[in-house]
């Protein structure tokens, strides 16, 4: 079979690189179908819940039913790696779903096809876990910035800054309330004004905002006026494999109150440990927690806590941070970007600027100087 008409089958590998692993029981496995990338029509969506609900365990995991994700697995076995592909750059969504014996037959069998095709592999954020896991593959791995994890069954008590700004919520006559079908039109309208307002153009990748996709798993909290006006609003994805739940999407209207903020997680956390769930995240802060030095890395370690540092004209890389750790959370997790054959470390960081990036640096300056223009207007 020609490269051009594996492409056009959308990557079926040969079999003679087909990888073998030990099992639990120190047994080889080969699995005799081929691995393949398939889309979300190729894939039922009841298969790729079935893993999501064993194996689930990264903070993203759910974001890997979206639309645009592709699937490699095997009939064979049980799990996948979520990806996208483009320009020769495959880019690995967290980590595999799938038990760890298998995450590794299925890692050494991506290699193998993005050895065939003259790919490189990126994946990213990979937790804790998933980077032991692409270690184990023969990855390579850094640290890009940590999570907050908030233990349900033992909530902090709130610092004296959250305690204030619900103080104030509460004087504005604001109240947490759960979501019904008659305030969509008001989330959805909210939804457009805030990513208007936002400093940079819509994002791609993890980053884009899609609050209402598999809204039938998802859960959301809203913060009301007096007024029976959505002010504010949270949209949150399941973590299966670790009963509990991501707050992946908080979109606040730049008119609420001081404090609403606050308001809506404080009681999302509390109403979802209510319920008996373990844990919730906020998510990454990007390049939070870096070391001071990296003898591995000590260049790459400098370039980006210069970033973290001086650039928040760019990103509001501490504010993010500083706003994940009001909410006391009960530990950090380290999150990575693990990558293979990456030709060097200039075209890696070029390959994920497009995937998150969908648009030129110039384009993104412009919608900033035109944001700053306007507000001083």
């Amino acid at each position: 079979m020609s490269s051009a008409e594996v492409r056009e089958d959308n990557a079926r590998l040969s079999p003679p690189r087909r990888p073998a692993i030990k099992d639990r029981h120190g047994l080889f496995v080969v699995p005799t179908a081929p691995f393949t990338v398939l889309d979300g029509s190729q894939y039922p969506l009841a298969k790729r819940l079935s893993a999501l609900k064993k194996w689930g365990q990264s903070t993203h995991s759910f974001l890997t039913l979206y639309p645009g994700i592709k699937y490699f697995t095997s009939q064979d076995i049980e799990g996948f790696i979520p990806l996208t592909i483009n320009n020769q750059f495959i880019m690995v969504i967290a980590q595999p779903v799938c038990e760890a014996v298998t995450g590794q037959l299925l890692l050494k069998a991506l290699k193998d096809y993005a050895d065939q095709h003259d790919y490189s592999i990126a994946a990213i954020p990979a937790d804790e876990t998933g980077k032991d896991m692409f270690d184990q593959a023969g990855f390579t791995s850094f640290f890009v910035g940590r999570e907050p994890i908030y233990d349900l069954h033992n909530m902090a008590k709130q610092s004296k800054s959250v305690r204030l700004a619900l103080g104030r919520a509460k004087r504005k006559g604001l109240k947490l309330a759960p979501y019904s079908a008659k305030y969509r039109p008001q989330l959805k309208s909210l939804c457009r004004r805030w990513q208007d307002s936002r400093e940079l153009p819509a994002m791609g990748f993890l980053f884009q905002l899609r609050p209402f996709e598999q809204s039938k798993y998802k859960r959301y909290f809203l913060v009301l006026n007096a007024h029976d006006k959505v002010v504010a609003f949270l949209s949150c994805s399941p973590i299966y494999g670790k009963n509990g739940w991501y707050l992946e999407d908080l979109i606040r209207d730049c008119s609420a109150p001081n404090g609403c903020t606050e308001l809506l997680v404080t009681g999302t956390m509390e109403a979802l440990a209510a319920e008996g769930y373990d844990m919730v995240t906020l998510g990454l802060a990007p390049l939070a927690g870096l070391p001071k030095k990296d003898r591995e890395r000590p260049i790459l370690n400098s370039i980006l806590r210069f970033i973290f540092n001086h650039t928040t004209f760019i990103y509001h890389f501490k504010a993010l941070e500083h706003f994940k750790a009001k909410f006391k959370p009960a530990a950090w997790e380290g999150n990575y970007l693990c990558h293979y054959r990456s030709k060097s470390r200039l075209s890696l960081v070029a390959n994920l600027l497009r995937e998150f990036m969908p648009y030129d640096m110039s384009t993104m300056l412009r919608h900033k100087l035109g944001k700053w223009g306007s507000r001083k207007a």
